[in-house]
């Protein structure tokens, strides 16, 4: 089997997850405490996401959410507090509230229209890909116009290809992960935002890593319209 077809093969079955593994979550507010969420991800896809280059997956711990002081969103994992020590070093009272999942209804949550949305891709921008990687990759966004009904309220299911692990980042902003176990490692990471009603405008990052050579990555900035 040549490298295209393994492409192929990869993206025809996605997921790979380990459901045993659970991942803590906070999404914590200074002077305000933290909320927790045990997610069904594993280190490595939360690792790939937030590109912690094997550190998290490695030490383990929470991973944290916060605006900090200048009010700039921000995250890390925290290997160092359990989750009652950082509710309190958060300014929390008692004891954390633990959750199943990955979301947070987050105060001014925009809503997307349901109706008829069309995608649109800018042209990708490669670096470190031959010419047939290159184009092999371009092809797997999985991003589709159509007629589009939103759960109310909005999660980025209707959007991304299916059981695609994704998290709540911030206000209305989400990150999504296609990370197959596999060798060689190939990975694709969705950074987007719910700008209106009737617009999403997101990121899309593929990176194809070979031993011993430069990691292939292609990234494509894209536009969901209500039309």
């Amino acid at each position: 089997m040549n490298t295209f077809q393994k492409i192929a093969l990869l993206f025809a079955f996605p997921l790979g997850m380990q459901l045993h593994a659970q991942v803590t979550i906070g999404y914590c507010k200074l002077g305000g405490g933290c909320k927790f969420y045990q997610t069904q991800y594993t280190y490595a896809q939360l690792d790939g996401m937030f590109n912690y280059l094997g550190t998290f997956e490695k030490d383990k711990g929470t991973l944290v959410f916060f605006k900090n002081k200048q009010n700039q969103d921000v995250h890390y994992p925290d290997t160092k507090r359990n989750l009652k020590e950082l509710h309190t070093y958060f300014g929390g009272k008692g004891e954390p509230s633990v959750s199943k999942g990955g979301t947070i209804s987050f105060e001014a949550l925009i809503q997307p229209e349901d109706g008829n949305w069309v995608a649109i891709t800018a042209p990708p921008i490669t670096k470190n890909c031959s010419p047939q990687l290159a184009t092999q990759l371009k092809s797997i966004a999985g991003l589709k116009s159509g007629n589009k009904t939103f759960k109310k309220p909005f999660t980025p299911e209707d959007l991304l290809p299916p059981k695609t692990p994704w998290l709540t980042t911030a206000p209305n902003r989400y990150k999504a992960i296609v990370l197959p176990e596999t060798k060689p490692t190939i990975k694709s990471v969705y950074d987007f935002e719910v700008v209106s009603t009737k617009e999403i405008k997101g990121t899309l990052q593929v990176s194809f890593q070979i031993p011993t050579q430069a990691t292939c990555e292609v990234t494509t900035n894209f536009t969901f319209e209500r039309k």
